[in-house]
C-alpha cells in the first residue's frame, strides 16, 4: 500500500513540476445606434468582462476557467445583465516559432436577467474553439479565437432553445495572458 501512494505522489509532483498559472481575459465594448429619416430609434451599449486563469499542466495541455459579466443598456431597451462561468481544457497541437496553434473546449453556463422580464434566461453548452497564441515574451502572450463549434440549450419560462453552432466569421476574440 505505502507503495501504490508512494508512486501516486512521485507521479502527481512529475505532472506538476512543470506546471505554471497564467491568467487573463478580455474586455469589451460594443456601441449600437439604429435611426430611420434622421430619427434615432434606439442606441445600445454593451460592456463585457471576461476573466480567465489557468493552469499549464504540459507542453500540450492546460486546464482554464472563464468567468464573465456583461450589461447592455441603452435608449428603448431594458437593462440586462448576464453571467457565465466557462472551465474548459486547452490542448496545443501545434507551435511554429513564437505562435501556438490550439482548440479549447469545454461547458458553459450562462445566465442572464432583463429588468422588466418575469422569467430569466439560463443556458447551458458544450463548444471547442480553435485559436491561436503568439508569445510576446516569456510571461506574455495575445490570443485570439477564431470560430465556435458547439451546441447549447436555453430555458426562459416556457420557452426553450436548442442551437447548433458551426460559426466562423462572427465567433472572433481577442486576449491576452500573463504566466506566472
Amino acid at each position: 500500500m505505502k507503495k501504490i501512494i508512494l508512486s501516486a505522489l512521485v507521479a502527481i509532483v512529475s505532472l506538476t513540476a512543470n506546471a505554471q498559472f497564467w491568467a487573463g481575459g478580455q474586455v469589451g465594448f460594443n456601441t449600437s445606434k439604429t435611426t430611420i429619416d434622421g430619427n434615432e430609434l434606439d442606441k445600445a451599449n454593451t460592456f463585457t468582462l471576461i476573466p480567465e486563469i489557468g493552469y499549464k499542466l504540459n507542453d500540450n495541455w492546460d486546464i482554464a476557467v472563464a468567468i464573465g459579466y456583461a450589461h447592455q443598456s441603452g435608449k428603448g431597451m431594458s437593462s440586462v445583465n448576464g453571467l457565465a462561468i466557462n472551465p474548459y481544457a486547452r490542448y496545443t497541437f501545434a507551435k511554429c516559432g513564437d505562435v501556438s496553434f490550439f482548440a479549447d473546449g469545454g461547458f458553459i453556463y450562462a445566465f442572464r436577467h432583463e429588468s422588466g422580464v418575469e422569467d430569466n434566461t439560463n443556458t447551458w453548452g458544450i463548444s471547442i474553439k480553435p485559436g491561436l497564441s503568439y508569445a510576446i515574451s516569456e510571461k506574455i502572450s495575445l490570443v485570439a479565437h477564431v470560430g465556435n463549434l458547439g451546441w447549447s440549450f436555453a430555458k426562459q419560462g416556457d420557452v426553450k432553445t436548442n442551437e447548433f453552432d458551426i460559426n466562423v466569421t462572427n465567433a472572433i476574440t481577442f486576449g491576452a495572458y500573463v504566466s506566472f
